[in-house]
């Protein structure tokens, strides 16, 4: 019984652990689509 118990903790605990990495994965998804915003270029101009 003690070592179902200490997988389930462990399963338990690999879930939240995917959760996590699931909403960072939306979180840049989100950041991506985002327009970007024209900015000047700095550096050298090639002519």
């Amino acid at each position: 019984r003690l070592e179902v118990e200490k997988i389930k903790k462990k399963l338990d605990n690999q879930d939240k652990n995917m959760e996590i990495v699931f909403q960072y994965l939306d979180e840049l998804l989100e950041k991506k689509q985002e327009p970007k915003v024209d900015r000047k270029h700095i550096g050298f101009k090639e002519f």
